[in-house]
C-alpha cells in the first residue's frame, strides 16, 4: 500500500521537487547543463524531457508525459505520470541502464542494467507500477551502476 509516487499531484509541488532533486543530487555534472525542460503540448500533456549530463561521462536521457487535471474549481493543476523512458549510457559508448513503460502494456515497466564496459546486459525485469523508481532513484543506480 502507501501513497504511489506517481499518482496525481499537485503540479506546482511535483515541479518544486523535482527540481530541487535534480539540483541536490551528487551525480549531475553542475559544469555542463542539462537540457530537462517542461513543455506544455496541449492543455492536457505535459512532457519532461532532454538530457542529465552527469559526472564520469554519464548521460541520463529523459522522457516523460504527464496526464493533467484542474481541481478545486480550476485553480489548481495536477498532473499524473504515465509515459516513462530513461535511458542512461556513457558518452561515446554504452548503455548503462535503461527503465520505461512503452509496451502494447502501459502497466509493464521494464527495467534493464548493462555492463558500462562490455555492454551486455545484466539484468532484465518487469516490474508493477509501484516498484518503479522515480527521478532521484533512477539517478541513485545510474551512479551505481557506472561505477564500475
Amino acid at each position: 500500500g502507501g501513497r504511489d509516487p506517481h499518482g496525481w499531484q499537485s503540479w506546482d509541488n511535483y515541479r518544486a521537487v523535482h527540481e530541487r532533486r535534480l539540483e541536490r543530487h551528487s551525480f549531475p555534472d553542475p559544469s555542463r547543463p542539462n537540457t530537462l525542460d517542461f513543455d506544455l503540448v496541449n492543455p492536457d500533456r505535459w512532457v519532461l524531457s532532454g538530457l542529465v549530463y552527469c559526472h564520469r561521462n554519464t548521460v541520463l536521457e529523459v522522457e516523460k508525459a504527464y496526464h493533467t487535471r484542474r481541481i478545486g474549481g480550476g485553480g489548481i493543476i495536477q498532473v499524473r505520470c504515465y509515459s516513462f523512458l530513461y535511458v542512461g549510457w556513457i558518452a561515446g559508448g554504452n548503455l548503462a541502464l535503461k527503465y520505461h513503460n512503452h509496451h502494447a502494456d502501459p502497466d509493464e515497466y521494464v527495467h534493464r542494467v548493462y555492463h558500462p564496459i562490455t555492454g551486455a546486459e545484466v539484468l532484465y525485469e518487469v516490474l508493477h507500477r509501484h516498484q518503479f523508481p522515480v527521478f532521484a532513484e533512477v539517478l541513485d543506480e545510474l551512479e551505481a551502476v557506472t561505477r564500475g
